[in-house]
């Protein structure tokens, strides 16, 4: 089975989890908590990819880090992903376990370049304009690319919306080449 196939499996069985505590939001957080930590320490994930440290001592290190960091829940749930090999796809696993908890509250995570930083009113304009396209609240992060001249790139899941003024350039380009080959 496919790393993205397991990884999809243990995050629905963590979400089914996450629904049965007393504090599903609570919940989340935690495993934001844990996330963040994976994805910011290079350590970390060799530690659990490495086949070199036992499972044991695994189980250690993530109780070490997470501790007083999260609920107990959540550190069962390590010690499970641990005990069954899978702590090499952990951070695959949360990163799918928040595409599931986003879609169950209706929520749409976009990325945005933009040549330069945008206005509040600019970034409630834009928020507002995908949610209406999207039907759905939208929470968007914003990236300056300074390659960017003007406008935006903004990426919706599997989308790409490119409203960037070089985007514009280059249609304009292309009409204007069509227009000259039609007469």
């Amino acid at each position: 089975m496919s790393t993205t196939r397991v990884a999809n499996r243990y995050a629905s069985a963590l979400m089914e989890l996450t629904n049965e505590q007393k504090n599903p939001d609570a919940m989340a957080d935690d495993l934001k908590t844990v996330l963040n930590a994976v994805e910011a320490s290079r350590e970390l994930r060799n530690v659990l990819a490495s086949p070199v440290i036992n499972k044991d001592k695994k189980k250690a290190i993530l109780r070490n880090i997470f501790a007083n960091k999260v609920s107990d829940a959540v550190l069962l749930y390590l010690d499970a992903v641990v005990n069954k090999g899978r702590e090499n796809i952990l951070h695959e696993i949360l990163k799918q376990y928040f595409v599931l908890h986003d879609e169950e509250l209706g929520v749409v995570r976009v990325n945005v370049k933009t040549g330069a930083e945008f206005s509040s009113k600019q970034e409630n304009d834009l928020r507002k304009q995908l949610e209406v396209m999207t039907k759905k609240k939208v929470e968007l992060t914003f990236t300056v690319d300074k390659s960017l001249k003007g406008g935006f790139i903004a990426r919706v899941g599997d989308t790409v919306l490119d409203g960037s003024i070089k985007r514009q350039l280059e249609i304009l380009k292309q009409k204007l080449k069509e227009g000259s080959l039609n007469n």
